[in-house]
């Protein structure tokens, strides 16, 4: 176990608890189990066991009450020999494709408690799904496959026949779409003739179009509540604000801002951007550095997060939903879209068969974790906590048994 090596009365609670829920949990078994190849580790030891492949459901749970991993993984990808010592040997024949989201993606996250920092998460991955998968992706919500990791995080799964043939290249140029990689912002928005004289066309912005799906509707959405809020600040505020966009200096903050807001109620800039007009601005300069400089600065809270290694690996091993994860003592939990919302890790992925009755531990560390819906206090001493708690402070390598 990281953290620590754990006395070994430890690691032998542990795996009897572990052992018990194995014992009578409703294992999740992937499609075409039988093609994908399993890897665990243990909790006593740092030896990976891989290239294992299984012929029934029974199987996989006589390997779980007799080796009691502490963690259980299942390929994304789908081969002839799952079973196979070497990759080379096993002919791979597809993958799904993959998502991993968890606090290394949240921007302060090291500052932030186990509760927030998963709520966080959360919402990155209900944005992922809503905003980049559906939405720009027409993928269906229903055939979205959800599991919180029982860690730091959530996974993402799509087993759509259209995805497994995907190459490890075009499953990163998802992933540079998503992340919002290179993009052009002047190309959003190009100019279009809508007039032709004798010196040659005019020509206008197209419109800003708040439906409209692709990195060019995310953009134009933002630019409109940022146009909102600097509506709300004073000029002074908002002057400060645009200072702040990168190549947006003094002078050029003050022609967005008399572009934007100066004149008539109604017949402002602002009016006609509220409008979709991006014709607003005496220099396309100021356009562009109002335009480029929000991008620059909005970007995170825009663009999507997941983690580029998990989903461009064609070969990956990701955690199987229904398993415990060993540093936490929490269930993998399958999920759906619609359950995302409503779904709290800390209370939720608590497996029921952890008792309410008292543990004798000592701990290692002066720590806080709030558990179905109480704030648990670790302190360098002798404490009784609540058996969940007491395998959560455990398997963090915290705490050992007294």
């Amino acid at each position: 176990m990281k953290g620590g090596e754990a006395p070994n009365k430890t690691v032998d609670f542990i795996k009897k608890r572990f052992r018990g829920y194995y014992k009578d949990c409703d294992l999740y078994l992937p499609d075409r189990f039988g093609r994908r190849e399993f890897g665990f580790m243990f909790l006593d030891s740092d030896f990976v066991q891989r290239h294992l492949n299984f012929a029934s459901k029974r199987e996989v749970k006589q390997f779980l009450v007799d080796r009691v991993p502490a963690h259980v993984y299942h390929s994304a990808a789908y081969y002839e020999k799952p079973g196979a010592p070497t990759m080379a040997q096993k002919t791979w024949l597809g993958s799904d494709l993959i998502f991993d989201l968890d606090a290394d993606h949240i921007v302060g996250a090291k500052k932030m408690g186990y509760g927030e920092m998963l709520n966080r998460v959360k919402e990155e991955t209900t944005k992922l799904i809503d905003e980049f998968l559906v939405r720009d992706f027409g993928f269906e919500e229903d055939g979205i496959i959800v599991a919180f990791s029982g860690g730091r995080g959530y996974h993402i799964h799509i087993r759509d026949p259209r995805v497994w043939g995907l190459a490890s290249h075009e499953r990163r140029e998802i992933v540079d779409y998503i992340l919002g990689t290179d993009i052009d912002v002047d190309m959003m928005f190009p100019k279009i003739p809508y007039e032709t004289t004798r010196w040659g066309p005019k020509n206008r912005y197209e419109m800003l179009d708040m439906s409209a799906h692709g990195w060019r509707g995310k953009i134009a959405r933002g630019l409109d509540e940022e146009v909102d809020r600097l509506k709300d600040m004073d000029r002074r505020e908002a002057l400060a604000r645009l200072r702040e966009f990168d190549g947006v200096g003094d002078s050029i903050a003050k022609e967005i801002y008399s572009s934007l807001f100066d004149g008539e109620e109604g017949k402002r800039g602002y009016d006609k951007f509220k409008k979709g007009h991006l014709d607003i601005f005496s220099r396309d300069l100021y356009l562009s550095g109002f335009t480029r400089g929000f991008l620059d600065r909005e970007r995170p809270s825009i663009r999507g997060e997941t983690d580029e290694p998990v989903t461009s690996d064609i070969k990956r091993l990701i955690r199987l939903p229904s398993s415990l994860h060993g540093k936490t003592g929490f269930s993998v939990i399958l999920l759906t879209r619609s359950s995302l919302d409503d779904f709290n890790p800390l209370s939720d992925a608590v497996p029921s068969s952890w008792s309410d009755d008292l543990v004798v531990v000592r701990g290692k560390v002066k720590a806080e974790v709030q558990l179905k819906g109480e704030t648990f206090n670790l302190k360098k001493d002798i404490v009784r906590l609540p058996e969940y708690a007491a395998l959560f402070f455990m398997c963090r390598g915290m705490a050992s048994l007294a």
